[in-house]
């Protein structure tokens, strides 16, 4: 595909790279031009999106290397984020985790947040996936389908399967990021208690990526028991977690109405 988007010989700018800068960009803006309506300061949202975009990128290259130990070889290997090669749930939990604490410390309800931020999630999703397109990873396994597409030699795709066509699974989940970020925008024009939008992301997000990683190829390593990949297993904790908390938020409401 493209991996390099912009070649002035000593300096290249990598698409994955830069599509991952852009959805953190537009993740932070959409979320400072939310925040007003839930009553938290756009200055917490900035100081925060410091805090998610470190965790983002360390958590999410930190899982990777750990389900594709066999393709990292040296230091260089390691770092090299911006030519792709991240796991988007290392990034999305570290993020979490960082936001619980650094809410905490300001006494800030956490699922207030995670509803401003839920539809930048969404979106960081539909941006960050056409730059693993044109990086060529997070790829498909071979299909006869009229939607596959035969990956130059050079990208990681075309190495693991030359001149074969295979499923398009970058392009798959930057169209589910779309329409999550869609819907969630549509269920947002009503006021919800805390957390009900965060909750709606984790169940769709879940059920988006299980489906997805059916024809995604991963290395046996990223296979855990009955065949699962790991992330289906988080896509599965993910739903759970969602369904949960929104079903107790539904009968806490009811029950102060």
């Amino acid at each position: 595909m493209h991996p390099v988007l912009i070649d002035l010989g000593i300096l290249k700018i990598y698409s994955y790279g830069f599509m991952l800068s852009l959805s953190f960009l537009a993740g932070i803006l959409l979320a400072v031009r939310r925040s007003d309506r839930r009553g938290i300061a756009s200055e917490i949202i900035y100081d925060l999106s410091i805090i998610l975009v470190l965790g983002a990128v360390i958590g999410s290259r930190g899982l990777y290397i750990l389900t594709h130990r066999e393709n990292f070889t040296s230091l260089i290997d390691i770092v090299a984020i911006w030519q792709g090669g991240a796991t988007y749930y290392g990034g999305l939990l570290l993020a979490i985790a960082g936001a619980v604490v650094y809410l905490r410390l300001k006494k800030i309800p956490f699922f207030r947040v995670a509803d401003i931020t839920a539809p930048s999630i969404a979106a960081g999703v539909f941006i960050t996936r056409l730059g693993c397109f044109l990086s060529g990873c997070c790829f498909g396994n071979p299909t006869s389908c009229p939607t596959g597409l035969v990956f130059p030699p050079g990208s990681p795709a075309g190495h693991y399967h030359a001149g074969i066509p295979i499923h398009p699974t970058q392009l798959y989940s930057s169209l589910y990021g779309l329409l999550i970020f869609l819907a969630l925008i549509l269920i947002d024009r009503k006021d919800h208690f805390d957390g009900f939008l965060f909750s709606w992301l984790c169940i769709l997000y879940g059920a988006a990526r299980f489906t997805v990683d059916f024809f995604r190829f991963y290395e046996d390593s990223a296979k855990v028991a009955g065949g699962l990949t790991d992330n289906q297993v988080i896509s599965i904790l993910l739903i759970l977690f969602g369904a949960v908390y929104l079903a107790a938020g539904r009968a806490k409401a009811a029950r102060g109405s």
